[in-house]
C-alpha cells in the first residue's frame, strides 16, 4: 500500500487538525520551546474500563486518549492528564490549577454533583512512549498511594498471531484480527493495513498497520479508535517529574496494595478515618495481571 496515498486519504477524511498543545501555555516546555519532534498522525481512542470503587461497587468509566506517532517515536496519553501535569510543572500553572480545583470543589459542595470534580482530578496517570529506532517502550503509571513510577520494555514481549480470515470495518477502514497473550491477559486486536503505522493504543505495536481496537475477554478493558487525522502536532516530553524508575511488577503490586488497603493507609498517613478496608478483590484487576504470579 502506497503510504502517500493512504495519508492523503486520512487528510481528506479528517481535514480539521486539532492542536492540543494550545491548551498548554503555562508549561516551561511551551515557553522555551526546543525543537521537539512532531507527529505524522494523530489517533483518538476511547479507553473503557470497569473497576471496583468502595461502596459504589462496579464502576464503568470512559477515558479519552491520544496517540501521536511518527516513524521514529510515539506518545500515548490522556489529554486531561497532560493538561493537569503541564499546569503543575510551573509556579504560575500551580496557582491556576489550585484556582480551578477550588472552584470545582465549591461547586461539588454546593450541588453534590460528582461530575463537578471530573475535570480537575486524575482519571489516569498512564503515559506510554515508544522508540521505534530501538524497539522499546516506556510506561508511566501509578504505583501506590501518591506514588508514580516508570519502566522500559522491549517490543518483542508482545508476540502476535495474525488471523487473516477475520475482518472488521472500523472508521471505514478494513481491519484484520490478531491475538496475543500479554502479561496475564489474552488480547484481541484489529489493525488496518491501509494505514502503514506500526503502532496502536497503550503498549500495543508491531503489526503491519495501525491498531484500531483492542479488547480482552473479561470486558474490563478495551481501547477503540474514535478518530484519525494527519497531524504535525508537537510530541512533548512528559511534563511531570514525579515518576520514579521502578520495576513493572513492583509498581503493580504497590498499586494493588493501595487499592485493597487504601482506608488504612490514609488513616495512618493523615488520620482521616474512612472506615474499614473492603475485602481484597482480584476479579476486577489492572490491564496486566501477571504480578500475582510467583
Amino acid at each position: 500500500m502506497d503510504p502517500t496515498r493512504t495519508m492523503h486519504r486520512v487528510l481528506q477524511n479528517f481535514a480539521i487538525i486539532t492542536i492540543m498543545t494550545t491548551c498548554l501555555p503555562t508549561s516551561s516546555y511551551a515557553k522555551n520551546k526546543p525543537d521537539y519532534p512532531r507527529a505524522d498522525i494523530k489517533v483518538s481512542y476511547n479507553y473503557h474500563k470497569k473497576f471496583l470503587r468502595g461502596s459504589d461497587g462496579v464502576v464503568e468509566k470512559n477515558v479519552p486518549f491520544i496517540l501521536l506517532s511518527n516513524k521514529n517515536q510515539s506518545k500515548f496519553y490522556c489529554p486531561g492528564t497532560e493538561f493537569k501535569d503541564s499546569l503543575l510543572s510551573t509556579p504560575s500553572g500551580r496557582a491556576k490549577e489550585k484556582e480551578i480545583f477550588n472552584a470545582a470543589a465549591a461547586a461539588y459542595v454546593e450541588n453534590r454533583d460528582r461530575s463537578a470534580m471530573d475535570a480537575v482530578v486524575y482519571h489516569t496517570r498512564i503515559y506510554v512512549t515508544k522508540d521505534f529506532v530501538n524497539s522499546t517502550s516506556v510506561t508511566y503509571d501509578e504505583a501506590g498511594m501518591g506514588e508514580c513510577g516508570y519502566y522500559s520494555e522491549p517490543f518483542d514481549e508482545i508476540c502476535w498471531q495474525i488471523i487473516d480470515d477475520k475482518n472488521k470495518t472500523i472508521l471505514n477502514y478494513e481491519c484484520i484480527m490478531a491475538t496475543a497473550d500479554y502479561h496475564g491477559r489474552k488480547w484481541t486486536v484489529w489493525f488496518a493495513p491501509e494505514i502503514p503505522v506500526n503502532d496502536g493504543p497503550w503498549k500495543f505495536c508491531g503489526l503491519p498497520g495501525l491498531i484500531m481496537e483492542a479488547v480482552e475477554p473479561s470486558g474490563q478493558h478495551s481501547f477503540i479508535a474514535t478518530g484519525i487525522e494527519a497531524s504535525n502536532q508537537t510530541i512533548y516530553p512528559i511534563f511531570s517529574n514525579k515518576y520514579d524508575k521502578m520495576k513493572r511488577k513492583d509498581m503493580l503490586k504497590a498499586e494493588r496494595n493501595y487499592r485493597d488497603n487504601s482506608n488504612s493507609m490514609i488513616k495512618a498517613s493523615i488520620g482521616l478515618d474512612l472506615g474499614d478496608d473492603a475485602p481484597a478483590q482480584t476479579e476486577y484487576d489492572f490491564l496486566e495481571t501477571d504480578y500475582r504470579q510467583l
